[in-house]
C-alpha cells in the first residue's frame, strides 16, 4: 500500500507543474494582446484608432506619411497640387475625426493646394472632361471648401475635415454643384474655430459647353 502511494505523488506534481506553466503562458498571451490592442497594433476588440480620414488614397499619392498628395507638383498661389476620389460630407467627416487633437486655438494657416485640376472643363465631358480634382491644404483639424463665383452665384464644394496632414480632397463633376457655362472665381476657405482664412486662386475657372 505504501508504494503505491508513493508511486501517485509524482503524477500530481507532474500535473501541478503543467497547470502553474498553463498560467504563466496564458497570462504572456493576454498581456501581450492587450499591449498590442493599446497601441493599436491589432483590431481584435476595437476599431483601431481613426484619426484624421478624408478620402480614399490613390496609387501615386506619396507627399507624406499624413497627407495623401501625389509625387507631382504644380503651383497654385505657391502651392502643391494633388487630387482625391470620392467626397464626404462634412458630419461623416466628423464622426471618423471625433477624436482629433488639434486644438481650435492653434494658428490657422493660409489655404493652398491645386484648387481647381483644370481651369479649362467642358460640362459634356468633350474635348475635356468634366470631372475635377480639388485640394485644399491648412492647418490638420480645420474644415476647408472651395467657393466658385460667377457675378451674384454663388456654388461650392461641401466643407471638409483636414487630415493628418492638413490636406482635405474633393473628386467632382461641374454638375455635382450646378455649375454653369461661364467664368467662375475660385476661392479656398479655411476655418478653425473663430478663425477664417481664404485664398483665391490666381485663375478662373472657364466652363464651356
Amino acid at each position: 500500500m505504501r508504494n503505491n502511494r508513493l508511486q501517485t505523488k509524482p503524477k500530481r506534481s507532474w500535473l501541478t507543474k503543467k497547470k502553474i506553466i498553463l498560467a504563466v503562458v496564458l497570462c504572456v498571451l493576454s498581456g501581450t494582446i492587450i499591449v498590442l490592442e493599446k497601441t493599436d497594433t491589432t483590431h481584435l476588440f476595437h476599431s483601431g484608432n481613426r484619426g484624421y480620414v478624408t478620402q480614399k488614397n490613390s496609387p501615386g499619392r506619396s507627399a507624406s506619411s499624413d497627407t495623401k498628395g501625389e509625387t507631382g507638383s504644380n503651383t497654385n498661389n505657391g502651392a502643391s497640387s494633388t487630387t482625391t476620389d470620392n467626397q464626404e460630407s462634412p458630419e461623416q467627416n466628423k464622426d471618423k475625426d471625433s477624436d482629433a487633437t488639434t486644438p481650435t486655438n492653434a494658428e490657422l494657416k493660409d489655404p493652398t493646394g491645386t484648387f481647381v485640376s483644370n481651369h479649362h472643363p467642358n460640362l459634356g465631358g468633350s474635348p475635356a472632361p468634366n470631372e475635377i480634382q480639388s485640394v485644399c491644404v491648412t492647418t490638420s483639424g480645420a474644415y476647408c471648401e472651395i467657393i466658385f463665383t460667377k457675378d451674384s452665384v454663388t456654388k461650392s464644394l461641401p466643407k471638409q475635415l483636414t487630415d493628418r496632414g492638413g490636406a482635405a480632397y474633393w473628386t467632382w463633376k461641374l454638375q455635382d454643384i450646378g455649375l454653369t457655362k461661364g467664368s467662375w472665381q475660385v476661392q479656398a476657405k479655411a476655418t478653425l474655430g473663430s478663425q477664417t482664412k481664404t485664398a483665391d486662386d490666381a485663375a478662373t475657372l472657364e466652363v464651356n459647353e
